[in-house]
């Protein structure tokens, strides 16, 4: 069995959009966490892997940046593709195979929102980041807490590799979600592996608005994170 993203997205793709335009975890929690830690972007080239239903990708372009976008659900680029219309490139890819669209050390800024716990196999895709990125160019990304999510899903093993899977409920329906839990060392080493240095590493709170649209979320969040954070520099000098 493996994390199957392009289905999974394809089938809630229309209430997915709606809900992921105010929903506490993502409009005040993970999206002015990313923000804050991106790099100044203005006219610089910027790759937006899993851009989702296109929120951040709208975000970059309204900071000037020239942005290529990705997502491996083609229901996905279809919101972003309407979204954003002509002043993004956006297209079907899955981050899990070579890139070819995007030619060596052209980009900036690689920035990937809540995408790669969907992926197996890290060394591959940091791999292609690398390649892609100048020199000295950053990588952005968010994923799910490892130490939240063994907590959560109470495994036996936390340094174990698995594939984990839950429902979420979005109107009523259930809908399957599958992903990659893997420990925080690992990661690290692919980071070492490719040639990327952690500049900075964030385990965020929610923004006080949270507080309002969910008092026990937002409680729940000061004391127990949900995702964490990585700005990385290629090969700095």
């Amino acid at each position: 069995m493996k994390a199957n993203p392009s289905k999974q997205y394809d089938d809630m793709a229309e209430l997915y959009a709606l809900k992921n335009e105010s929903s506490l975890h993502n409009a005040l929690y993970e999206r002015p966490a990313t923000k804050a830690i991106m790099p100044d972007i203005k006219g610089k080239k910027v790759f937006d892997a899993g851009c989702g239903t296109g929120n951040l990708t709208e975000w970059l372009v309204a900071q000037g940046a020239d942005v290529i976008a990705c997502d491996i659900s083609d229901e996905m680029v279809k919101y972003t593709k309407k979204r954003l219309g002509d002043r993004a490139q956006v297209r079907v890819a899955d981050l899990g195979k070579p890139l070819d669209f995007i030619k060596d050390n052209s980009i900036d800024v690689i920035v990937s929102s809540l995408v790669l716990h969907y992926i197996r196999n890290w060394l591959n895709v940091f791999t292609e980041f690398s390649r892609i990125l100048k020199k000295n160019g950053y990588v952005v990304f968010s994923t799910h807490h490892p130490h939240a999510d063994w907590h959560w899903f109470n495994k036996p093993n936390y340094f174990k590799k698995e594939l984990y899977s839950e429902s979420w409920i979005i109107n009523g329906k259930p809908y399957p979600v599958s992903f990659y839990h893997r420990t925080l060392a690992s990661m690290f080493a692919i980071f070492r592996k490719t040639g990327f240095f952690v500049d900075i590493l964030l385990e965020p709170l929610p923004i006080k608005e949270a507080k309002e649209k969910d008092p026990e979320i937002y409680e729940r969040l000061l004391t127990n994170p949900h995702f964490i954070f990585f700005r990385m520099i290629k090969n700095p000098s």
